[in-house]
């Protein structure tokens, strides 16, 4: 058997075996305790009210610190949404601290933050990444109509400043309320 048909072989035995997991595990996800419905089926997991905002192109930051730059944002209705975003971080000068926020208004919902750019740069941060990638997610709960946003920025003014890839992305999610674990 040739080199090539024997690496086919093994990817085609890893596929079927991961085609058997996401089958089985597939099968028992539909199941719950309250009398074997499918959490999947439930009409409320998605609404036409889902918001999906990607940026098209490269959005540069400001070159000043701390201050942000907002790179999607939409107006939602009153009710409870569930939130999440994500910002690739590319920057080539001194490394910085890099963070990424998601707004209802002025109200902070949640963040994420790393260091990105060169970790020898002469006014570097420390040691970082060229590129880093950012998850963040919130929730809020308004009585009215309200803005929510994904914003990033970074710590230092420099001469240059990080930019974000295209597709950032602002994902939000209408729910039936929002309720908090006890801890």
């Amino acid at each position: 058997m040739k080199k090539s048909s024997r690496l086919m072989a093994v990817l085609g035995a890893g596929g079927l075996l991961a085609g058997s997991l996401l089958t089985a595990s597939s099968a028992s996800a539909g199941q719950s305790n309250t009398g074997g419905t499918s959490v999947v089926a439930q009409p409320h997991l998605t609404t036409a009210q889902d918001v999906v905002r990607q940026t098209s192109s490269a959005v540069t930051l400001s070159t000043r610190g701390g201050v942000a730059t907002t790179l999607a944002s939409v107006t939602v209705d009153a009710g409870s949404y569930v939130l999440a975003g994500n910002a690739t971080l590319v920057y080539w000068g001194s490394s910085d601290y890099s963070r990424c926020t998601l707004y209802a208004g002025e109200t902070v919902l949640g963040g994420a933050a790393t260091v990105v750019g060169n970790p020898a740069g002469a006014a570097s941060a420390g040691t970082g990444v060229y590129a880093a990638t950012v998850a963040v997610h919130g929730a809020v709960s308004s009585t009215s109509s309200t803005t929510v946003s994904l914003r990033c920025q970074h710590d230092n003014d420099r001469d240059s400043a990080p930019y974000v890839d295209p597709t950032a992305t602002l994902w939000v999610h209408r729910t039936d309320g929002i309720g908090l674990a006890k801890q």
